[in-house]
């Protein structure tokens, strides 16, 4: 006897069941499609997650240190910009008053000083350089946003020196004995930073690297004393005598010279903590790929069998959809 009006209860629930079941698994499956990953790792590893969580956590911190090492690589090479330039201008102002030694005119002595002066604004820019905020040669302590004072300070603590004393070659090293001797005018009155080193950085497990540079260190000190000294030696307007002016340009010229091979030494330590921390970065890049490559077995799903469940999937729900709809349009044809 044929059956008139809707389809029975127990048929419309079964296909609506099957619709959901489908449908419940497409998502599933079209999340793991995307990321590869089971969409409950918990149930697909029957509870067994710890192994799982310490790879996972362990990622995490590699991820940490990714970002150290990159702030670190670019804190290093903002530090070694800055001691380039300082090396060049103590290069380039002993090359030029050098040339001046043998035949040079007052007036070229002068054009010399002056262009000293000029440069000592650029050697303080560079030691007073700053990453994320905070002076690089400030050591633990960026307060001040600085490391050491302003040009015209520094001028006026350090020209007094060279106008005090009897003859240019005490003149010229008491000026370099209160720059670069502990306690002295430097210490008291230029720099501004801490006692300290700024903190080491952590950029992999039990790895630290130091690469930090102070405006004390001996070099930068010495050569801040020289740029001083040649920059006041022929201005015309101090207290020096002119029958040392010449000799403490060339002096000052001497010191600058090995304030350059100094300053070549710093770089060299920053180097090899640049080297350092490619090495870090190498090492946690190979450690990050073996992690992912664990964590993947514990909780990956191969991409392309998921699109194509995907895909069957999909197809077995417009299926459902259509058997729906057609059982029941012929349904109320039948009612009628």
């Amino acid at each position: 006897m044929p059956e008139f009006g809707f389809p029975p209860q127990h048929r419309s629930a079964s296909m609506s069941l099957l619709i959901t079941s489908l449908r419940e698994r497409a998502d599933a499956v079209r999340v793991q499609a995307v990321t590869g990953r089971f969409d409950d790792v918990t149930r697909e590893l029957n509870g067994n997650v710890s192994g799982l969580m310490q790879v996972e956590k362990s990622l995490v911190d590699l991820q940490d240190y990714s970002e150290a090492v990159a702030l670190s690589e670019a804190r290093a090479s903002v530090t070694q910009s800055a001691l380039e330039q300082a090396r060049n201008i103590g290069q380039s102002l002993a090359d030029t008053t050098d040339l001046l030694t043998t035949n040079g005119t007052t007036r070229d002595f002068e054009g010399v000083s002056a262009t000293a002066r000029e440069e000592l604004g650029s050697v303080v820019s560079s030691l007073n350089a700053q990453f994320a905020g905070r002076p690089l040669f400030s050591g633990d302590d960026g307060s001040a946003g600085r490391a050491v004072a302003d040009v015209a300070t520094i001028q006026t603590l350090g020209v007094p020196f060279l106008e005090a004393q009897p003859d240019a070659t005490t003149a010229y090293a008491n000026l370099v004995s209160e720059f670069v001797n502990p306690g002295g005018t430097f210490d008291t009155s230029i720099y501004l930073g801490g006692d300290g080193n700024a903190p080491q950085t952590e950029v992999g497990p039990g790895e630290r690297v130091d690469y930090a540079v102070k405006a004390t260190e001996d070099p930068l000190r010495s050569i801040m004393a020289n740029v001083v000294a040649l920059g006041a030696a022929f201005d015309m307007t101090n207290g020096i005598p002119d029958n040392q002016r010449r000799l403490i340009a060339e002096l000052a010229s001497e010191g600058l010279r090995s304030d350059v091979s100094n300053i070549i030494g710093l770089q060299s330590r920053v180097g090899s903590a640049e080297e350092r921390i490619a090495n870090v970065k190498a090492r946690n890049a190979a450690s990050e790929a073996s992690l992912t490559i664990a964590f993947n077995n514990l909780a990956g799903v191969d991409q392309v069998e998921s699109t194509l469940e995907l895909t069957e999937l999909e197809r077995q729900l417009e299926t459902a959809f259509a058997t729906t709809a057609r059982m029941s349009n012929l349904s109320l044809v039948n009612f009628l």
